[in-house]
């Protein structure tokens, strides 16, 4: 099958699709023939090895010293079941799936399988493979942060970055969850996060946010450029600061400082579970949730789809079709 390998780290153009060998499913795993997948911000990052300050060396000896241990990057994907192991009960051949691996990569390529209780769900009826992978990577990071920050109904959140993948999501969701949202990002997308549903938009080109002097119960900084050192005077008493990027000292910080939600809070009741895909399931099924897809390219124009990502100003998601 054709895969998309990055055998070492390096820009786009180290990216190169090769045949590598069709995976077979065990037992209790479905294989997926990809219709879709993503190439999103984090798989830009590891490609690159472009990580905050300090996580190089953490990073290189968790993902591969010299390249990717997987070189196979992709975290999410929508495709149908081709077929499925013996003891699987959940999945029929023809399925139509989306769901993810998580950090274990393996979706720009043409087959994946996963395991049938892991991270997969049904596509609902009236959303194809791109918009159902659309909602995956955003979806997940903007329910997994407000799972462990404890979102409640009638809470004020800001969020910064609202124009990406995790912040166009986290609008639609935090929104389903009851929060008053003001949305941060550039004059150019103010219109697409008014129609996501913020109640109000800081224009970041125009106005300093940090300098506001408003308050709000939750801080959710997507970007990196907001950190908790800055944000801290935006949250009220009690208020939790959502870092969904950091750099070392700040992830250290964020260990001890039970104000700031790195995501890891509940991490041994898992993020990648079949529960929060049927939830992004529901919520686009119920209108809630729309995928906001900036760009869509053939799988033969990966290195395309890197360069474009790199370049920072992606709206929602950059989509890969496959057959």
């Amino acid at each position: 099958m054709n895969a998309a390998v990055v055998a070492r780290y390096g820009p786009p153009e180290v990216v190169s699709i090769t045949q590598v060998p069709k995976p077979v499913p065990r037992d209790n795993e479905i294989l997926i023939r990809i219709r879709a997948t993503t190439v999103n911000s984090g798989d830009t990052r590891l490609r690159a090895l472009r990580v905050p300050a300090g996580l190089g060396p953490i990073v290189r000896w968790q993902m591969g010293v010299f390249g990717p241990r997987q070189p196979v990057l992709g975290f999410e994907l929508a495709g149908d079941v081709e077929a499925v192991g013996k003891d699987v009960t959940r999945f029929k051949p023809g399925d139509r799936v989306f769901g993810s691996p998580g950090f274990e990569f393996g979706c720009h390529a043409e087959y994946r399988c996963l395991a049938e209780d892991g991270a997969v769900a049904l596509i609902p009826d009236g959303l194809d493979y791109a918009g159902a992978v659309a909602l995956c990577f955003g979806g997940i990071t903007a329910l997994t942060f407000f799972r462990c920050a404890d979102l409640k109904r009638g809470e004020t959140i800001l969020i910064n970055g609202a124009s990406g993948a995790v912040g166009t999501s986290a609008i639609q969701i935090a929104r389903h969850f009851g929060a008053e949202v003001t949305a941060v990002c550039s004059t150019a997308n103010i219109d697409l996060v008014k129609s996501l549903g913020a109640d109000r938009v800081v224009d970041y080109t125009k106005t300093d946010f940090l300098e506001s002097g408003e308050t709000f119960d939750l801080v959710m900084d997507n970007v990196g450029n907001a950190p908790y050192a800055k944000a801290k005077r935006l949250l009220k008493p009690g208020g939790r600061f959502l870092m969904v990027i950091g750099n070392l000292s700040q992830m250290i910080e964020g260990a001890f400082n039970t104000r700031i939600i790195n995501g890891e809070e509940k991490k041994d009741e898992g993020v990648f579970t079949v529960g929060a895909y049927r939830l992004l399931a529901e919520l686009a099924e119920a209108g809630e949730l729309k995928p906001v897809i900036d760009r869509t390219y053939p799988f033969e124009e990966i290195v395309e789809a890197h360069r474009y990502v790199d370049a920072g100003h992606k709206k929602g998601s950059v989509v890969l079709t496959l057959g």
